[in-house]
Parts: C-alpha cells; structure tokens; sequence
C-alpha cells in the first residue's frame, strides 16, 4: 500500500489552496510542521529548512503547488 504524507503549516496559502483541492477517495495524511509531532516527521525525511508544501510518496519527495496536485490525481486516478 501506497504511504502518502502532505507537509503543511498554518497560514500557508500554497499548503490552503492544495488541501482545498484534494482529490476525493486517497488515502493521505496531512501533516502540521508546527507542531512536535509533525516537526519530527519532517525532520525524519530530511524536509526541515525547505519549503512547504511537501508530498512524500513512498519515500519519493514533490515540492511545487502543481506538481504535487499533479501527482495527487494521478495517486485518485491508480496511477
């Protein structure tokens, strides 16, 4: 099964417009950077000091507001 993880943090509005638009039916967590728990994630993936919003696939990172919509649809669709 396919582990899918969006990177977020408040008053984001690239993180807002792309949890807006999350495909229906995809199993996918989301993922506060501001808190503890989602601070240690990110550090766990080595995302700390880049830029949010962040898609973790598989251990495979997206970054970019069109690329990781991009690749969330394709995730909706079984690709």
């Amino acid at each position: 099964m396919t582990e899918t993880i969006l990177f977020t943090k408040p008053d984001c509005q690239k993180c807002d417009y792309i949890k807006a638009r999350l495909p229906d039916g995809l199993d996918m967590r989301v993922v506060n950077t501001s808190e503890a728990e989602g601070l240690a994630e990110a550090a766990y993936y080595e995302l700390l000091n880049r830029n949010l919003p962040i898609l973790v696939v598989d251990d495979e990172v997206f970054e970019g507001a069109i690329i990781i919509l991009n690749k969330l649809k394709r995730l909706a669709e079984g690709q």
